[in-house]
């Protein structure tokens, strides 16, 4: 299947009329684990847009010494942490992955201070009038579908992610896990505003973001 990207009605539904005069965009980039949310953010970067992603927020509270990984470390025990005092992310991930109870109770823990860091930002860029790209893979899952002008969904075909996740030294089973514990795919399609299926050459993907990007800047 090419890379194809489908716009629902017209990106110019999605903007507010009282912030039709700004000329900053404010985009949210969501989709499935393995689909290239990551790569369309490189991709919006390198177009001058400031990027904020939420995985790299979590790596952030992540680090000892801070609120989140003291009370990661009283609730998962030593199993979770390295050597050298930080968290082990692969047994982590075992750990929640596996049992929803336990992912609930790391969520509770990590998602506050992630949106919390999150709106901050979008107010930042907002006041600061630059473009802004929110890298989100929960955005549907936790509410964090408002401020945004448009949400963009990646996605591809579950075989092909699978495949980019092996690659990442992610095994099928572990990738499986992970992408039970959000939403269907399709259930994100259907919900956003732009969807691009990434399940064919990085050269295509870029043409269809600089596409997307331009038509985003001129339908504002």
């Amino acid at each position: 299947m090419c890379w194809r990207c489908v716009t629902k009605a017209s990106v110019r539904a999605t903007m507010k009329k009282s912030e039709s005069k700004q000329r900053a965009l404010r985009i949210a980039v969501t989709g499935g684990i393995g689909c290239g949310k990551t790569e369309v953010a490189r991709l919006l970067q390198k177009r001058g847009a400031v990027v904020w992603d939420a995985d790299e927020s979590v790596h952030r509270l992540l680090r000892r010494g801070t609120p989140a990984h003291a009370r990661i470390v009283r609730v998962f025990g030593p199993a979770v942490v390295r050597s050298d005092g930080g968290i082990c992310r692969v047994a982590l991930a075992q750990a929640v992955f596996a049992d929803p109870m336990q992912r609930r109770k790391l969520e509770k823990i990590l998602h506050p201070a992630v949106i919390r860091e999150m709106r901050a930002w979008l107010v930042a860029q907002r006041q600061a009038e630059r473009d802004a790209v929110g890298v989100v893979p929960l955005l549907f899952e936790v509410g964090l579908t408002r401020g945004w002008d448009a949400i963009w969904c990646i996605a591809a075909d579950e075989k092909i992610a699978l495949r980019r996740l092996e690659r990442r030294g992610v095994h099928t089973a572990d990738a499986r896990c992970r992408m039970r514990a959000q939403w269907p795919l399709g259930r994100k399609v259907r919900r956003a505003d732009v969807v691009i299926w990434n399940n064919g050459t990085r050269r295509a993907l870029a043409a269809q973001v600089k596409k997307l990007w331009a038509m985003c800047k001129k339908e504002q």
